[in-house]
């Protein structure tokens, strides 16, 4: 069973990443802090969650949905966000996921790089069932490498790899556009999936407070 991409999109790094001031003054101090995201797909899935952290750890919730295939999830994750020689934030985080009636462990890692003018950013994602025979599952969905055009403006490529225990790996590629808005991040992606020869639209949408 391929499993769709999570919902944890970058749980800080869309953000956080995307709008760096705003991410460095809500996290490196002993502060609260508080992300909202929200997708819309066209072939995958939809998803809305919140996060809410002080200083630098954090707890989130969220829902996804597939409604052309049905599939559900719901998630819950505790995590820290952490920089590396004073660098942008990475973000570890450890939840649990139930999907359908199947319960999986998750270990989420989001390391985000800027070597001028570029960014690199990615989401690795280890989903471990708890219980039954179901597939051991691993994805980055996305990583991706982007140019600062101006203040405001972000193009680039992202890439999708989603794997399973006794499944194919499904790869996606295509461009991808960061919009900087006060506090948030407008983004759009458009892949081509190698491996069903179909497109697919992302628009997402994640604002800090």
């Amino acid at each position: 069973m391929r499993r769709p991409p999570s919902l944890l999109k970058a749980l800080v790094v869309f953000a956080a990443l995307a709008v760096p001031a705003a991410s460095h003054g809500q996290t490196s101090g002993a502060a609260p802090w508080g992300l909202f995201s929200a997708r819309y797909d066209t072939q995958t899935s939809d998803f809305i969650y919140a996060a809410y952290g002080y200083g630098r750890g954090f707890g989130m919730v969220g829902a996804l949905q597939n409604p052309r295939s049905g599939y559900t999830e719901l998630v819950a994750a505790l995590g820290t966000t952490f920089s590396i020689a004073g660098g942008p934030t990475h973000s570890l985080a450890v939840g649990g996921a139930r999907v359908a009636n199947a319960w999986y462990g998750q270990v989420y890692y989001l390391p985000v790089e800027h070597r001028a003018p570029f960014w690199f950013r990615a989401t690795a994602e280890l989903y471990v069932p708890l219980r039954g025979s179901h597939s051991t599952q691993f994805a980055l969905s996305p990583a991706s490498v982007t140019v600062s055009i101006s203040r405001w403006f972000e193009v680039g490529a992202a890439l999708d790899l989603a794997s399973a225990t006794g499944d194919k790996t499904g790869t996606a590629v295509g461009p991808e556009f960061r919009f900087a808005l006060p506090n948030a991040v407008l983004g759009v992606d458009v892949q081509h999936s190698l491996n069903e020869r179909t497109d697919r639209l992302r628009l997402f949408f994640t604002t800090a407070f």
